[in-house]
Formats: structure tokens, sequence, C-alpha cells
């Protein structure tokens, strides 16, 4: 911090004020200020833990202006240090420029590298949490070898980034005596841009059943299709729409996945919410099979109508399944003059206008979600 501290000195007036200087380097070391942000929230939420275990606050971190301010002011006031640093005008407006690009450019990287972490990640809050959250944690208390149920547990939360699955992935980083569950909650945090976030070690003394169980991952589609038969937590997940779609039109997907989530929209996309598990290279009848399960617990069907989907040989086939389970509870996204086939007319079309999908009925244009709830 010292050095970013003496650029700031550097490019200030004749007469400057503190006001200024901490201004200047809010802005042009954006990034350090984010990080003195991070620290303190992380700080102030570890105390708060504390306090609600009836135990003293021990890190007493201060707010950020204040901690700025602290390790600034001596940097501000060494009148010796700015006469060496003090640079003419047009130089101060060179080098400002230069620190402000250089920011500019490292909050961007930073802000590429999180969406890339999280290109996969829902943001919405799935309705099924709380139960998945208690499971979890009764879990723990009344059969703590049963490694793998909480461990599908974390690895749901994983896929959806909120306060609440945040406040759980934090807690099972503070309190979970197995290493291999603390250690995924600990990287699904800093996934999810969780700064200063930190890995706590393992307990001393006695270890207890399940402490060291490492959990059996689900990679294949015959391991989630075996879950979703066997598992309760399976049979309370639902979503409210099912994507069916041509995986050659992911850039799209994506897309249409943060428009919904955006209204609070939980969907189904097979390589985003079975991503480890139903691999392309791994499609046999146990995919078919978790597809029609993943159709079941869907309450609605978009169909994505592009040439891709056209093509594919399982959006027909997603297509009249749900149509035969849940008959008029589909409806059809073209995003272009894709050619339709005949059968497709016969579901309301999807607009999208101003980032909002907007549902064609015989009453009106009504949107996606109010659609949904009908």
């Amino acid at each position: 911090m010292k050095r970013p501290l003496r650029n700031i000195l550097a490019i200030m007036p004749e007469g400057f004020s503190e006001e200024l200087f901490l201004s200047e380097f809010k802005l042009l070391y954006s990034y350090f200020w984010d990080d003195i942000c991070s620290k303190a929230k992380e700080y102030n939420r570890m105390d708060k833990g504390r306090e609600k275990k009836g135990l003293p606050k021990i890190y007493f971190f201060p707010k950020p202006i204040s901690y700025l301010r602290s390790i600034a002011l001596p940097i501000i006031y060494n009148e010796g240090l700015y006469n060496q640093l003090k640079k003419p005008e047009k130089e101060r407006v060179e080098f400002r420029e230069n620190l402000l690009e250089q920011s500019l450019c490292k909050q961007k990287n930073r802000k590429d590298k999180i969406g890339q972490n999280q290109k996969y990640v829902q943001h919405v809050i799935p309705s099924y949490s709380n139960y998945y959250i208690q499971t979890y944690f009764a879990g723990k208390h009344q059969n703590p070898t049963d490694i793998d149920t909480r461990y599908a547990v974390l690895q749901e939360a994983s896929k959806y980034k909120s306060p609440v699955t945040i406040k759980f992935l934090y807690k099972v980083n503070a309190s979970e005596r197995n290493y291999h569950l603390r250690h995924f909650a600990f990287l699904t945090l800093q996934k999810f841009g969780e700064k200063e976030v930190r890995l706590r070690p393992n307990r001393k003394g006695e270890k207890r059943p399940g402490d060291k169980i490492v959990p059996n991952p689900i990679n294949t589609p015959e391991d989630l299709i075996r879950f979703i038969y066997n598992s309760q937590l399976e049979q309370m997940k639902t979503y409210d729409l099912f994507i069916s779609h041509s995986s050659s039109d992911s850039d799209l997907i994506l897309k249409m996945k943060a428009i919904l989530n955006s209204f609070g929209l939980n969907v189904y996309i097979d390589w985003v919410s079975d991503r480890n598990a139903l691999k392309r290279e791994l499609t046999n009848i146990s995919t078919a099979k978790a597809i029609i399960e993943r159709l079941k617990s869907s309450k609605a069907l978009l169909y994505i109508n592009t040439d891709s989907s056209f093509q594919s040989q399982w959006t027909p086939w997603e297509l009249g399944y749900f149509h035969a389970l849940k008959g008029n509870r589909i409806c059809v996204y073209t995003p272009n003059d894709t050619p339709k086939p005949a059968y497709i007319d016969i579901y309301p079309r999807v607009n999208l206008v101003d980032d909002i999908l907007m549902v064609e009925t015989e009453g009106g244009c009504i949107s996606l979600k109010d659609w949904l709830m009908e």
C-alpha cells in the first residue's frame, strides 16, 4: 500500500485536502479500495458471528474510510516527502491518466475472471434452498458419516449464488469438521467472488466418525439417475422452466439464463444444472432417464427455436414428452427468422422486449413470469 499512497501524493496539487487525496485514491486504486471494503466486511461478519455465540469481539476492524485515512495521514502530512515526489502540472496529468488506465484495466480483468468463474452459476434462490440447508445440518448431527448427502447439498449450493447460499457456505466453512466438505465450501465462496474468505484449519483433538470420509461425487449419468431415484433431496427439487435447446446455441442460452434469473426464475439447462454428470461424451440411456426426471420436475418448458435445435435429436423428443406430461405449459422463443415446423405454432410465442420475455396469449401479451403463475 505504500507505493500507491506515494503515487497519489505525487499527483496532488499545492494545498490539497485530505478529502481530495482519499477521493483520488479510491478512484485511481479502486481495486485496492474494493479490497479494503471486503476486508472490513469479512472481519465485521466474523465479529458478529462471535457475538451470536456469546463470545467477545476480537477484530474491531474500522470502517473502510477510517482505515484508509489512518494509513494515509502519515503520507498526506509528510511535507518533505511531498516536495520530493510532487510533479509539474503536465506530468501530473499524464501520470494520473496512466494510473486511471491501469485501474480500469485491473478492474476489468477482475470482473472478467469473476464472470468466467460464474459462467454456469445461476443468480437466483431456488424454492427448495431451505429444505436442502436444513437437511445438511440435520444430517451433520444425526448421521455424521453420511458425507455423500451433505456433499450433494454443497454441490447444489455451488450452482446458485445468492445471499442464502453464501451464508450457508460461510457456516459450513466455519463449522464443518470434514475437510473435504469444508474445502468445497471454501472453493465455492472463492468462485462466487467472496474476498478475504479463509479456509478454516482442521480441528485439533480426537477425530469423530465422518471427519475423514471422502465424498463420492456424481460424475456420470448413472450416478445421477441413481441419486435422483434414491434421494429425498431430489424429490424436493423443482425448476420454473426447462430450457429445451441445442447446446450449439450456448451463448444465447447463457444470455437467456441471466434474463430469466433476473426475474427470480430457476431454470434447468442440462449442461449447467447437471454439468458434471451429463457430459456429452457420456450420453447413454441413463442420460435420457435423467432428462425425463428433470422434465417432470419442471413447471413449464421454453423451447428455443433455432437452426441448431431444429436439427437436434433431443429437442423434439423433449417437446413431445413434456406435451404429453403437462399439455399447454410450453412456449416457444425464436430469436431470428428460423423456419418452424408446423407443430411449433400450436404453442404461444415468446418475444424479448427490453430484456423482458413476453408471452403472446389469446388475451394479449403478458410477461413470462406472469404466464408461469397462471
